[in-house]
This record gives C-alpha cells, sequence and structure tokens, in this order.
C-alpha cells in the first residue's frame, strides 16, 4: 500500500468528496470529557487499532507509513472551511499529539475496489472538542471550497451534510465531493470523538455515493477507544 492513500490523495484524487452534516451520541449533545484526560500516545492508538477481520463485515490493514508528511499542509480560500479542510492537513489549527492509520474495505467490495481508511488521532480533550464544534459550525455554512496542498495540488470541494450515527461522545458525519469527478461518488467521512481522541472513518466510492460507516463498527472503536483512555490515565 503507497503512502499516497491519504486524505488528500483518496478525496482529491481518487474521488470526488461531498460534506455531509453531523448528529451527536444524544438527545443532549455532544458529551464533555473530563480536561484532565492525557493524549494517547501513537502505542495507545497503535495497540487501538483494528486488524484483520476484527470489524464484522470490513478488512482492516493497520499502515505504517505516514498517513500525512511535511509536504501535506492544506490551506483553504474561505477561512470559514478550514475546520473540514483540516481534516486534510498535516498542520491543522487544532494539533493532533499522535496519529494511526488502517486502510478498511467491506469484504464484499471488488477486488479492485479502492479502500477507504480508519485513523485515529489523538488530542488535548479540550482541542478536540473545539474542532469537532468547529467541523459541526462549517458544516452548517460551507457548501465549496478550494483547497490547496504545498504538495502541489488545488481541488474544489463541494459539502453537504448527511446524518450520523449516534455514536461517541460526539460525531459528524460528511461526504466531500470533487465536481470534476462527477462519476465517482465522493468520500462519506465520519469523525467519532472519544474523550480526547477521533476515529475518523473515509469511506470511498469508485463509482456512486459510499454508505458511511456503519453505526456497529463506530461504537466498537469507541468503546476500544474508551478502554485505551482508561488504562492511560
Amino acid at each position: 500500500m503507497r503512502r499516497a492513500l491519504t486524505f488528500a490523495v483518496l478525496s482529491a484524487i481518487t474521488i470526488a468528496t461531498t460534506a455531509c452534516g453531523s448528529a451527536a451520541d444524544s438527545a443532549d449533545g455532544p458529551r464533555h470529557s473530563s480536561p484532565g484526560q492525557h493524549p494517547l500516545t501513537e502505542e495507545q492508538l497503535t495497540k487501538a487499532l483494528p486488524d484483520g477481520n476484527e470489524l464484522v463485515g470490513f478488512t482492516t490493514v493497520p499502515q505504517s507509513l505516514a498517513l500525512l508528511e511535511a509536504e501535506d499542509v492544506v490551506t483553504t480560500d474561505k477561512p470559514a472551511c478550514r475546520p473540514i479542510a483540516d481534516m486534510m492537513s498535516v498542520r491543522p489549527k487544532h494539533v493532533r499529539r499522535a496519529m494511526v492509520w488502517a486502510t478498511i474495505k467491506p469484504d464484499n467490495a471488488p477486488p479492485e475496489a479502492t479502500p477507504g481508511s480508519l485513523t485515529l488521532t489523538s488530542h488535548a480533550v479540550e482541542e478536540a472538542e473545539a474542532w469537532m464544534a468547529e467541523i459541526r459550525k462549517a458544516l452548517a455554512g460551507c457548501s465549496q471550497f478550494t483547497a490547496t496542498s504545498e504538495r502541489g495540488w488545488t481541488h474544489r470541494f463541494s459539502v453537504r451534510p448527511l446524518p450520523s450515527a449516534k455514536v461517541g461522545d460526539d460525531s459528524v458525519t460528511y461526504l466531500l465531493t470533487n465536481p470534476l469527478a462527477p462519476e465517482a461518488g465522493g468520500n462519506a467521512v465520519t469523525v467519532v470523538r472519544t474523550g480526547g481522541s477521533f476515529a475518523t472513518y473515509l469511506m470511498s466510492s469508485d463509482k456512486g455515493q459510499p454508505p458511511p460507516v456503519p453505526a456497529s463498527i463506530a461504537k466498537h472503536q469507541h468503546r476500544k477507544l474508551q478502554t485505551a483512555s482508561t488504562g492511560s490515565e
């Protein structure tokens, strides 16, 4: 698996991406976490990353190559859309403390199908909560933006909200689409916050809109991150 399987490449080159709406885990809205919780380390995130057929209906393959490199600095022409563009950037407003990732592919997908990705990142709790709130606000007012990467690409994206599974301490789901690739269905992105950690699912499709990650998968990963966080305190 080559390093090009990053958020930037999957959403900007392989397929188009359209952003989707958000929903919280409970009717009362996002759950706040203890500000004293330490961000998970790369080792802890790696242990929480699924492998093989752990996720029912999917095959995951942990990746050793970095998902984002130094040149993957992404900026946008619209400041209001930055929280979404930052998901593709190695230098987001809210700093990641650690990051690990795996490819994820439905077991019934054809061999040639482009895999999606599951990324686990850790943050200070306050930073994670703030970023999620900003993504939610951006999805309400950002319908299109142009993103430029220091890697050398510039792409126009369309954004529209989708319903999100009620999972985690907070969650959002969005479909990000490149208007220049109308034959592709885009990337369905689901971000689930567990304390100060994000589990970000990018579900791809070479043709037609991909479904978001199933709620059962997101809940399983949420529990694994909860366990990792409890052990870190």
